[in-house]
């Protein structure tokens, strides 16, 4: 199912990759990713103006690192920023390719980015990070901030380490927002939103939704870009039907796959009228803070 069709009323630049995308999906070896890079390049050369890119469900969230090289190439703009709203913390390690819950490690490790900074996991995969695969490298390395929406224990505090985080819910909205702003150092920003980092009231994803408001998100989007210059952004968590690639094993071992980590459930309710709303506020809030 198409959870864009307002937006391509919108005059948006399309570029189709509906070809590439069981490849893609949850994860992706070098050649699909390599496929997707020469089709931005060859039907959607970079400007000046930040990009805003929709693009489709959070399976496809390791398409992030390509656009945010793409944007710093673009915006000659260094050292950046990368600010991550999303539901999990997609870092953990993965050999030969990228995952949709794999790509804050290659993003992190970019040339020209200072660090990734994740806001609003509320998922079981931060309790007991290390046990789950996660690159904790980037976090012993100053690459990666993550905080929570609510720490796993209920407690004030994610602690990774000896990292620690304070939580979303303890600091109330507007105390987080200040300190968000804080950690922004980098004269330039990037943003990346899941929208399975919002309540269901505002998103229906192919994951499990957290806690954020849409206001709330806004709130912090407004902080971000006032922080520091918005060099791009991309917005996933439309849903979509999972259809899995390229061969047949790859397609039973996403299948397995998805099956032991995303809910079970028929399709979702009325789940176009609510994310193209959601799509329509992100759309105008980035056209206001980028002019």
């Amino acid at each position: 199912m198409d959870a864009q069709p307002v937006l391509r009323d919108r005059d948006a630049l399309t570029i189709e990759a509906r070809d590439l995308g069981p490849a893609l999906r949850l994860w992706s070896r070098p050649p699909a990713l390599a496929a997707l890079t020469a089709r931005l390049r060859d039907r959607a050369p970079a400007g000046a103006a930040p990009d805003l890119v929709f693009a489709g469900s959070g399976d496809f969230h390791h398409v992030t690192p390509l656009l945010i090289e793409r944007a710093i190439a673009a915006s000659d703009a260094g050292p950046v920023t990368v600010v991550h709203f999303d539901n999990h913390p997609d870092w953990v390690r993965f050999e030969n390719g990228m995952h949709c819950g794999s790509w804050v490690g290659r993003a992190a490790r970019l040339p020209g980015v200072a660090k990734v900074i994740t806001v609003g996991v509320c998922s079981g995969d931060i309790d007991r990070p290390e046990a789950k695969r996660a690159d904790l490298d980037l976090v012993a390395e100053g690459r990666v901030e993550l905080y929570p929406w609510r720490a796993p224990d209920g407690g004030p505090v994610l602690r990774v380490g000896e990292q620690g985080w304070p939580s979303m819910q303890a600091m109330g909205e507007g105390g987080f927002a200040d300190l968000l702003a804080s950690r922004i150092v980098t004269p330039t920003v990037y943003v990346t939103i899941d929208k399975d980092v919002l309540h269901v009231d505002d998103a229906v994803t192919n994951w499990d939704q957290g806690q954020l408001s849409l206001d709330g998100l806004e709130r912090l989007i407004r902080t971000v870009a006032g922080r520091a210059r918005l060099i791009g952004a991309d917005v996933v968590g439309d849903w979509s039907p999972p259809r899995y690639g390229p061969d047949l094993l790859s397609k039973l071992l996403k299948r397995g796959e998805a099956f032991l980590d995303q809910p079970r459930g028929g399709v979702p309710g009325d789940l176009a009228r609510t994310n193209e709303a959601t799509n329509l506020r992100l759309l105008s809030l980035f056209a206001e803070v980028a002019s």
